[in-house]
């Protein structure tokens, strides 16, 4: 606002009429004051009255002079230190009487701290943040190095702050920022593990699992749901399984999430010879060829072929009536020939000769000779029968002859002494009455499965399209006495694989549950890589497992050993990996033990039409195999059912390099 003009004074009446404020001129000494000398030129042109001096001393310190209004920006008086002025004798001393510049206060009240008076001028000293004459401008510290600022700067008026990014905190400095860490918040991730990280943090879950910030913990991750598998996923806590159908002949690819055909990796001898005839082809025990001659004459009987085996009990053949007639049955017990007759009602058995199931070709004669029965074995004679008559029986003006090979036309109860018909042998160079049979000889040629193995040794052949069941106990009275049972599973199997996957031994309950599976396999599930080996599983969870070379060709001898407190495998005497806890394996054998309380099937070489995810291996077996199961040999020949393709007692030879 207007300052009001100081108090006239003489001549100013002079300095009205002047027509124009020229700036004051000072001389290069500076100003000086004189009573009577120098005077003060304020407005040129114009004559100056002569001015009496208002100070009588020699010399003014100070002199200021006010100029016309010109509103807080221009100086309503100029400062003059020692001013020499000069004008008809005018001086203008310190005595003068100045309004406080100060007052009303010029300065911006925010950013001024003080204001200073200074004789016709002011000074608006600025607080920190603030600058300008008036100090009514903000500095912004935030443009220079960030205001020293680690992070963020917020310029604000007058002042400024310095802030931090999400997880970080600021120093007791105000200024650097230092990381928060979030894991000493015990319930930042809950039950996941939790990682502190520049600025943040992270909650890790095992593989297989996602952490979940609602639940505060790792849930698992339903792989399954993501198609992962070409045919059946089984989701699991923190894993997943991809399964193919095996009983369909197919296995994990190397990639664990395709299939492909289980192929040999062993090539065995598997050719035939068409000049051979193979008693086991029927399971049943139902004869393989059924004869039947007339005859007008009376006619003894001979018959002679060459004979192997290894089987130790079977029919080879039956000659006569029906089962209340005269009839003879040639078969072995034990490795040795046994004959069993019935003449007029009566029955005997008669049993001598050399142990001939030693696999080498043997030639068997049978004739009648003057009411004796023969026997030789390779032209040696080895059982001579008195008989009180004729095998042909005369019916009808004929004379009849009912031939069998491989079976008995009757039940096994009807025989003389029951004996397992089922012989898992091959005849070769028949001769039955004197004559080749050619009618034979073209029906064999004309079907493969009736053909025998050019070549055999001792075993069980499992072509990978079959199995067989047997109807085990596995109860045991306790050691300690009592009432109280228990049981327990032990088999050996010696084994000489043709391929990399099949079942070995299981164990099927009711309700088609695979209370307990011995399988060969080759990747390890849960690692997911591809690998040999021999795996012990209750149900679908894998107990024991141990590497095996399975593709060498040697036979290898797996053993497995499970009871209600422990279950073990070995492979060639090395014993096996636990796969599971001890908690865990206690509780899967008594998943088992429950199993083994009600009836269960043992299967051997595969495993009936049950759901892929019930056992690690659900393939069938190809190979030899040779089986105990609680210290007692399983006879194919003798279990509750075997598919025809398997032979009980004839394994074909690995096929040697090239």
């Amino acid at each position: 606002m207007p300052v009001a003009a100081p108090p006239p004074w003489p001549g100013a009446e002079a300095h009205k009429r002047a027509p124009s404020l020229q700036p004051l001129s000072l001389g290069s000494q500076g100003p000086s004051c004189h009573s009577q000398g120098p005077r003060l030129s304020l407005w040129p042109s114009e004559p100056q009255p002569e001015v009496s001096p208002l100070c009588p001393e020699p010399k003014c310190v100070r002199h200021e002079v006010q100029t016309p209004p010109g509103g807080r920006d221009s100086p309503q008086y100029l400062h003059l230190p020692n001013a020499k002025v000069t004008n008809s004798g005018l001086s203008f001393c310190n005595n003068l009487k100045l309004p406080d510049q100060c007052f009303p206060d010029p300065c911006d009240k925010k950013g001024t701290q003080v204001c200073q008076d200074l004789m016709g001028n002011f000074y608006c000293q600025c607080r920190d943040g603030w600058a300008g004459r008036l100090c009514d401008r903000d500095v912004n510290e935030c443009s220079q190095e960030n205001g020293g600022c680690s992070q963020i700067c917020y310029n604000q008026p007058g002042s400024f702050q310095c802030a931090c990014h999400a997880g970080y905190m600021l120093s007791p400095d105000s200024r650097t920022c230092h990381d928060v860490d979030e894991c000493a918040d015990v319930g930042a991730c809950g039950a996941a593990r939790c990682q502190n990280l520049p600025g943040s943090y992270s909650c890790i879950c095992d593989e297989g699992y996602v952490f979940s910030s609602q639940e505060k913990g790792c849930r698992d991750i339903d792989e399954c749901t993501e198609e992962r598998c070409e045919q059946t996923c089984v989701n699991s806590p923190g894993s997943y399984t991809c399964h193919c159908d095996g009983r369909g002949g197919l296995k994990l690819s190397r990639d664990m999430s395709t299939c492909e055909d289980i192929l040999p990796c062993v090539p065995f001898n598997v050719a035939k010879s068409v000049k051979s005839l193979y008693l086991g082809r029927m399971f049943s025990a139902m004869p393989v060829i059924k004869l039947l001659f007339k005859r007008l004459q009376p006619t003894r009987l001979v018959a002679e072929f060459d004979f192997r085996t290894f089987d130790p009990e079977g029919i080879l053949f039956f000659a006569g009536g029906h089962r209340d007639s005269t009839w003879i049955v040639l078969g072995l017990r034990a490795g040795r020939l046994e004959l069993q007759l019935r003449y007029q009602g009566v029955g005997r058995v008669t049993s001598s000769g050399p142990v001939i199931n030693d696999g080498a070709w043997q030639t068997i004669s049978v004739e009648e000779l003057e009411r004796n029965l023969v026997i030789k074995v390779n032209k040696d004679a080895v059982m001579k029968i008195a008989v009180a008559g004729d095998l042909f029986q005369l019916d009808r003006g004929l004379y009849h002859l009912n031939l069998t090979v491989g079976g008995i036309p009757f039940q096994e109860r009807d025989l003389v002494h029951p004996m397992n018909p089922r012989l898992d042998g091959c005849l070769r160079s028949w001769h039955w009455l004197d004559g080749e049979d050619t009618t034979v000889q073209e029906t064999v040629e004309e079907n493969v499965r009736m053909q025998c193995f050019s070549v055999t040794e001792r075993g069980s052949f499992f072509p990978g399209s079959g199995f067989a069941f047997f109807h085990l106990d596995y109860a045991r009275t306790s050691p300690t006495g009592g009432t109280e049972t228990t049981w327990a599973v032990e088999a050996v199997a010696r084994v000489r694989p043709a391929a990399d996957t099949g079942v070995l031994l299981a164990l099927v309950g009711d309700s088609q549950a695979v209370a307990l599976s011995v399988a060969l396999v080759d990747y390890h599930s849960t690692k997911k890589l591809k690998k040999q080996l021999v795996v012990l599983a209750v149900e679908g969870v894998t107990l024991v497992l141990m590497e095996i070379k399975v593709c060498d060709g040697q036979e290898h001898v797996v053993t497995v050993s499970v009871n209600k407190d422990r279950a073990t495998l070995e492979v060639d005497g090395t014993q096996g990996q636990r796969e599971v806890s001890p908690a865990g394996l206690q509780e899967r054998l008594a998943v088992l033990g429950r199993h083994l309380e009600g009836p269960v099937l043992t299967f051997i070489g595969g495993l009936p039409d049950v759901p892929v995810t019930s056992a690690p291996v659900t393939a069938f077996y190809r190979g030899c195999m040779t089986l105990e199961v609680n210290r007692k040999a399983l006879d194919l020949d003798e279990a509750a059912y075997k598919h025809g393709d398997i032979t009980s007692h004839s394994c074909p030879p690995v096929e040697p390099a090239a």
